[in-house]
């Protein structure tokens, strides 16, 4: 008998169901985010991106950053201006 087992381990009072243990596991669905931000690029800076490495060049000097490891889209834009 089923019922009897359930008196065992709570002092004389009933266990509670264990319908919550047999439930699937229904992980939160992700949220997407969505932002746009644009940027002005002063006269005589040079900006490429291919494949989410940009690399800046100026007058100082140039930089470059692998931005690989982020979940982003990167572009240029020509703005008309």
């Amino acid at each position: 008998d089923l019922s009897s087992r359930r008196h065992a381990c709570s002092f004389g009072r009933p266990l509670p169901p264990r319908s919550h243990l047999l439930r699937p596991f229904a992980a939160p669905a992700m949220k997407t985010l969505v932002q746009e931000e644009m940027i002005k690029v002063p006269k005589g800076i040079k900006i490429s991106v291919k494949a989410k490495m940009v690399e800046v060049t100026g007058k100082h000097g140039s930089l470059k950053r692998d931005f690989k490891h982020l979940p982003i889209e990167l572009y240029l834009a020509n703005s008309g201006h």
